[in-house]
């Protein structure tokens, strides 16, 4: 292959792997606010079934950035593109072990916030219906548990399949002007040491 269409495959790889995990963290973004709204009073059935289909919207973009990230791992090249590859793998680490947290919570909340379990159902303030009224929701589905459980497997394979360790993978943010200076308090003064600085 010509080092011209390596270089432009590499690029096509990371904007495609950059793109993709910017839509996993709002999908899973997504996910979380409506994990916070179970056992509340906007919980209902339109709340769960949109549960789902965001967790199923994260998982899927899941496996594509997974996929999409091993074949760059196959082909990366020079160390800066490492270094890049590197980066976005520890990303996508930290959002499905953050993904995975949330799928804990919902399976917990919709535990407890469900008609027939220890007799605790979910709160009604009246905005839905008349007191005690409303639809009935469904107990927690057994999808959930499948769910965490897709998660977990996908995160030993990762871990398994590619050997980056994450305290070597240092952040590719650039600081700007303005950013990361000493706040005027700490600034030297006239015969004065610095406080404060930059790491």
């Amino acid at each position: 292959m010509a080092p011209g269409r390596g270089a432009a495959s590499g690029c096509r790889a990371r904007g495609a792997c950059m793109a993709t995990q910017a839509a996993l963290c709002k999908a899973a973004a997504g996910h979380r606010q409506l994990v916070l709204q179970l056992g509340s009073s906007a919980d209902g059935p339109q709340l769960r079934e949109e549960r789902h289909r965001r967790s199923a919207e994260v998982r899927e973009l899941s496996v594509g950035l997974q996929s999409a990230l091993l074949a760059w791992l196959r082909q990366a090249a020079g160390p800066q593109e490492r270094r890049e590859l590197e980066r976005l793998w520890v990303l996508f680490l930290s959002a499905l072990e953050l993904f995975l947290q949330d799928l804990c919570c919902a399976h917990h909340l919709c535990s407890i916030f469900s008609p027939g379990v220890g007799g605790v159902t979910p709160l009604r303030t009246g905005l839905g219906g008349w007191r005690g009224g409303g639809p009935e929701l469904p107990p927690a589905p057994l999808c959930l548990e499948e769910e965490m459980e897709q998660v977990r497997a996908m995160l030993v394979e990762m871990e398994s399949t590619a050997n980056i360790p994450l305290w070597t993978v240092e952040s590719m943010h650039a600081v700007g002007p303005g950013e990361g200076t000493a706040p005027m308090s700490c600034r030297p003064g006239p015969g004065t040491e610095s406080c404060c600085r930059v790491l």
